[in-house]
């Protein structure tokens, strides 16, 4: 017998290069795509809800932000804001989540019956009745969460690679987020401030290609 293979949850509609999880809400994001070849193949950017569903995990598409002719090479998170390498370029991105407006009316129709019933007295026989069976007690359950709405907001786009083939290939956030490095194929270290992208830093790290970036916590 071969080996059981696993059922995909998801397939991306691009050559898929980079893929992050935003620590605080779970989300997924996905991007790729074909570049700026005439094959057909999209550039995207995809924001994945996860949930589990008869013991299954599955993903849900939320947003599909389009990147025109520029794939996504590497990315980089810092709180609701998105670093996206794109060819020569960092496109400097903030996302938004709007919960549904149905999960507010719930709450406050929820609200309004646990009013109602603080008004009513059980009667005695009744409370009498819940102590002695505990089949009685209703256990809370807590509603399933609602899918979030998705909106990503273009804020700055800043050159970072100045070689032939012009190609960031590395991004990564600070620590403190105050700060963005960036590397490609032209072998530059960059640092810029961070939200406002002004460059700090600009040194030959290498003679060859950058092909990944790390900080240490002692901004090392």
């Amino acid at each position: 017998m071969g080996r059981r293979r696993h059922p995909d949850f998801y397939c991306a509609p691009f050559p898929l290069y980079t893929i992050r999880i935003h620590p605080e809400s779970g989300l997924v994001i996905t991007a790729g795509g074909g570049g700026a070849s005439k094959t057909g193949i999209k550039n995207a950017v995809h924001f994945l809800w996860l949930e589990r569903i008869s013991d299954r995990l599955s993903a849900s598409l939320l947003l599909s932000y389009d990147t025109e002719t520029r794939a996504t090479m590497t990315m980089a998170l810092a709180g609701d804001m998105l670093a996206a390498g794109q060819d020569a370029s960092c496109h400097i991105l903030r996302w938004q989540t709007r919960e549904e407006k149905n999960e507010g009316k719930s709450r406050e129709k929820t609200g309004n019956n646990e009013r109602g019933a603080r008004k009513r007295k059980p009667s005695k026989s009744s409370t009498d009745e819940s102590k002695e069976d505990p089949k009685n007690e209703t256990p809370e359950i807590s509603p399933p969460p609602t899918q979030p709405e998705i909106s990503l907001q273009p804020l700055h786009v800043v050159q970072t690679d100045f070689s032939p083939d012009t190609l960031q290939k590395a991004v990564c956030f600070s620590q403190d987020c105050t700060k963005l490095l960036t590397g490609g194929a032209d072998g530059y270290l960059r640092v810029w401030e961070f939200p406002g992208m002004e460059k700090l830093l600009d040194c030959k790290a290498h003679n060859g290609e950058i092909e990944d970036i790390t900080v240490s916590p002692g901004s090392k």
